[in-house]
């Protein structure tokens, strides 16, 4: 009887929770078309044959991150501490500032007086496909390198799963960061100066608008009037999922010179649109490293803290 219970209680469970999720969207005024299309996804995956199922492993982090943040423009006015706006620009200014006829000034404010088209395309290209490229790469390892053919197939889907589980803390830990050290961009500060932050202010995409405004799109717009948090600088995740990437790609031995080159031009991307200081960079760095070290510390085959790569 026990054993009944625990099963259907397994079975129930995706729906319930995906019921609840919906009826609190509802609830709060904000279900839209994808939820649904999330929470299918989520029902998908827990109710069809085990060749779909198989996927969850894989699947589950992105959903569930996505659901996390599109949460957070609910609660996050009522958990956020203290806006740091002058710290994270003081630090660039002070270790990386760069000299000018004008004054000594940030990365972010030289570049944005030496813009230019080419670079406009690249980094707002970068910067538009960031997310997808991660998703890309992880399917690659999970489901080409870990086919059931291929050598240590089995072996390889258990350690593309580890990557985007990875994924899903370092967006937990980056999330949590945003309100215990939240801190203003460098778009704020250009725009609104390095008084005490205005709480009111609406995203803004920034030099994205650039790329915008070069092919006549409205990708960026519309992508940052829905940004879940004004205030969430620090860590770059921009540049963070980059890392991640680059870290197994040396365990895969697979994508390494691609990875190491779309990190570098995300790091760039990120300082050039003015979103990030390097501080940002720096600190979403580290924490896709954190993640990436845990998760093959205490999920790996050998828990040993010894990093394995395939091969």
């Amino acid at each position: 009887m026990a054993s009944l219970i625990r099963i259907i209680r397994h079975r129930a469970f995706p729906a319930i929770a995906i019921a609840l999720y919906w009826l609190a969207l509802y609830a709060l005024g904000g279900l839209r078309g994808d939820h649904f299309a999330m929470g299918g996804l989520v029902l998908l995956v827990s109710y069809t044959g085990p060749i779909v199922r198989r996927v969850r492993p894989v699947v589950m982090p992105f959903v569930l991150t996505g659901m996390i943040y599109d949460s957070q423009r609910f609660y996050s006015d009522y958990i956020r501490g203290p806006v740091h706006v002058t710290q994270p620009y003081d630090f660039d200014k002070y270790f990386l500032g760069i000299p000018t006829a004008t004054g000594i000034l940030t990365p972010n404010e030289y570049w944005q007086l030496h813009t230019h088209a080419a670079l406009d395309f690249i980094t707002g290209f970068a910067y538009l496909t960031f997310f997808a490229i991660f998703i890309l790469q992880s399917a690659y390892y999970y489901f080409w390198m870990g086919r059931p053919d291929a050598p240590d197939g089995e072996r390889v889907r258990r350690m593309a799963s580890r990557m985007t589980w990875a994924f899903f803390w370092l967006n937990m830990i980056g999330y949590s960061t945003y309100y215990w050290y939240a801190a203003a961009p460098p778009w704020y500060v250009a725009l609104h100066g390095l008084g005490p932050a205005k709480m009111d202010v609406m995203a803004s995409a920034a030099g994205c608008l650039r790329f915008d405004e070069l092919l006549g799109t409205h990708f960026f717009t519309g992508m940052y009037g829905r940004a879940a948090d004004v205030f969430g600088a620090i860590p770059s995740l921009h540049v963070s999922y980059p890392f991640l990437a680059m870290i197994y790609s040396f365990r895969f031995r697979s994508l390494r010179i691609f990875s190491v080159i779309f990190y570098a031009l995300m790091c760039f991307s990120a300082v050039y649109l003015n979103h990030h200081y390097v501080l940002d960079i720096i600190w979403g760095s580290s924490y896709a490293a954190l993640c990436a070290w845990a998760a093959e510390r205490f999920f790996g085959e050998g828990r040993s803290g010894r990093h394995e790569s395939v091969g």
